[in-house]
């Protein structure tokens, strides 16, 4: 086994990278923000204790004034001590309460950083996969890919409800002309093939205007009056890539 140290040292400083950025812009913060808060509580410690201490004073001096009234002077200094107590818990509680939240808006930040990222990388891997998936396209032969579309094509026409064919048909009219656009020149003898068979499809005779549009990749779009019948690899990979983003967003 041969060891790699040029590839073992660099992975050993990104390591230390991430680690200083991590303790520099996310572990240093909240240390920084929990040692305010742990300042401030001490404070308002302190201070709690100083208004026991004034008021356990203040009950001293009565008590040495009015010695004759020991029950007074009991009840006094037990609320005094009970009202400092509950001020200070109440403090505390407040300043534990306080930093959770903290801590818990930190983790929620870097959770939304996080996915973000995850999103933003998926992103471009759809992007790498369509970009991948329609240069293989391209680089087939039209012949081959307009031989094979022809066959779905005409199987989709014969097997529309008869609603829908009459509607089509409608669009027409009289000149009963309708376009096909592919994604490459197709040859004398295939247009022809194609103008049978798109007839042979929709259950009359039609004329077929061809326009050539190469970023379909595959595939034909048959234009009507009314209506655009689209049967191309641009257009499946474009479905394909709305599904995945529509799953993704779901999972989210």
């Amino acid at each position: 086994m041969h060891l790699d140290w040029t590839t073992l040292a660099l992975q050993t400083i990104n390591v230390l990278i991430l680690c200083w950025l991590l303790y520099r812009f996310l572990y240093r913060p909240i240390l920084g923000a929990m040692d305010a808060r742990r300042n401030l509580i001490e404070g308002q410690l302190t201070d709690a204790a100083a208004a026991r201490d004034k008021a356990r004073a203040e009950l001293a001096a009565l008590e040495a004034e009015r010695r004759d009234i020991g029950a007074e002077r009991d009840t006094i200094l037990s609320a005094a001590a009970a009202r400092a107590d509950a001020l200070a818990k109440e403090r505390i509680t407040e300043a534990a309460r306080q930093v959770a939240a903290m801590i818990d808006q930190a983790r929620r930040s870097a959770a939304a950083e996080q996915a973000a990222a995850l999103a933003e990388a998926k992103q471009a891997t759809l992007d790498l996969a369509t970009a991948m998936a329609s240069r293989l396209l391209a680089a087939a032969p039209s012949g081959i890919r307009a031989a094979a579309w022809i066959e779905l094509i005409e199987h989709h026409l014969t097997a529309l409800p008869d609603t829908e064919r009459r509607t089509l048909i409608g669009q027409l009219g009289t000149a009963a002309r309708l376009q096909a656009t592919t994604a490459g020149t197709l040859s004398a003898e295939a247009q022809a093939d194609w103008q049978k068979r798109l007839s042979m499809g929709l259950g009359m005779t039609v004329s077929v205007d061809f326009a050539v549009d190469p970023t379909l990749l595959g595939g034909a779009e048959l234009i009507f009056p009314g209506a655009v019948l689209r049967f191309s690899w641009k257009d499946a990979l474009a479905g394909l890539r709305a599904e995945l983003e529509k799953d993704d967003a779901s999972i989210r």
